[in-house]
């Protein structure tokens, strides 16, 4: 099996991709166009069943959904085939402006500058502005294009309109719409469902599941190096031998950072054979479902990183006697920093995933750590910081 985790926006040139290949235990960065269409091209040619993760919304607040569908020419069984028919309002993609503008049949959002009311659109929806799971993992609301941190309508709009279009071209199966991802993935044709970044945060860097929605300061470059520091230092990706490539990739920036750690989680969910979803969190169908819903008990917790915070009692400036420097690993090709001295080097050293290319044969961490020692004699009496 593969699976496929795509960061998404509006923007073709910011998405990015990263695959799993769950025989190999390999995940890597995958190159394509930015478009859906490239990504079933992808997914059809392979020869095993292939998972695609999006992080956009595909489901309808079900509060909202009666009007949509009674309105709609011919009465749709669920939103995936209203989507996908000839029953869509001319300009359903068309953003509104303001409240009393807003219906079902014109449901995206794009506030005028200046102040604005999100709750007077909340009102205007009945309270069906959002669906029960993206209260569940306090998302933002899937039809606001623009005027607030983090607005999803612009990708959301997006997402919808590339599925209208790659329906004409691919044969694909939207999950949970078409049946469940079990019986999905027995099949030929590639499956598409939704993810949620934070909600993969957290599975992929937890001790064990269910996890806490996991808040990563992403914007910074230190934040995401720890991040992924503590991915390949999880234990499940030692248990499973996992291998990431391309994590420079991610470090560098925060699309393939989100990219990278999504299909970590969605491998992680088939691995350990976790739930996808709970029939009980949602109304109906028509909602949609998150990969991995199930497994976020909805508490939310902040992962800090080193120098984030400064520590208590530890001033700016510390006396160069008590001063623990940092260092870089000297293995080509590793950006790790050790930053509390070399503190940690034999367990980081002794992995065979954090340097797959440096004696890639040696698998005994003893010995690892002897050739370690012996070709970089000179990095145990460094004093000078990097």
């Amino acid at each position: 099996m593969i699976i496929i985790a795509v960061d998404w926006g509006k923007d073709l040139r910011k998405r990015s991709a990263y695959h799993s290949e769950l025989t190999s235990r390999k995940i890597s960065r995958l190159a394509f166009d930015g478009s859906l269409n490239n990504l079933l091209e992808y997914a059809s040619a392979a020869e095993e069943p292939v998972l695609i993760g999006i992080d956009a919304a595909i489901g309808f607040p079900e509060a909202d959904w009666e009007i949509l569908a009674r309105g709609a020419a011919n009465r749709a069984s669920d939103f995936i085939n209203f989507l996908l028919g000839d029953s869509l309002p001319p300009d359903f993609f068309s953003p509104v402006k303001h409240p009393n503008e807003w219906a079902p049949q014109r449901p995206f959002v794009s506030p005028p500058q200046g102040r604005w009311s999100l709750k007077a659109f909340e009102n205007a929806s009945n309270g069906g502005f959002y669906r029960l799971v993206d209260s569940h993992l306090k998302a933002q609301p899937i039809f606001v294009t623009s005027g607030i941190a983090g607005s999803v309508g612009s990708g959301t709009s997006a997402l919808w309109q590339e599925l209208r279009s790659a329906a004409e071209h691919h044969r694909f199966r939207v999950w949970p719409f078409h049946g469940s991802m079990e019986k999905l993935l027995q099949k030929k044709s590639p499956v598409i469902a939704e993810i949620y970044p934070k909600a993969c945060y957290g599975i992929a860097l937890s001790e064990k599941l269910p996890a806490n929605l996991l808040s990563i300061a992403k914007t910074r470059q230190a934040a995401r190096h720890h991040a992924l520091d503590l991915l390949r230092d999880a234990t499940w990706m030692k248990r499973e031998r996992i291998l990431l490539k391309n994590i420079d990739t991610a470090i560098a920036n925060e699309d393939d950072f989100d990219a990278l750690i999504s299909a970590a989680a969605l491998t992680r969910l088939f691995i350990e054979k976790a739930p996808l979803d709970d029939a009980g969190q949602f109304e109906s169908i028509i909602e949609g479902g998150v990969l991995g819903a199930a497994c976020i008990d909805g508490r939310r917790t902040n992962l800090k990183y080193p120098g984030s915070v400064p520590e208590a009692g530890i001033s700016t400036r510390e006396k160069s006697s008590g001063e623990k420097r940092s260092y870089r690993c000297p293995v080509p090709g590793c950006t790790h920093l050790f930053r509390k001295g070399r503190s940690g080097w034999d367990a980081h050293i002794a992995s065979l995933s954090r340097h797959p290319h440096w004696h890639p044969d040696i698998r005994d961490a003893t010995l690892r750590k002897e050739i370690f020692r012996k070709e970089f004699k000179a990095w145990f009496s460094e004093e000078r910081k990097p």
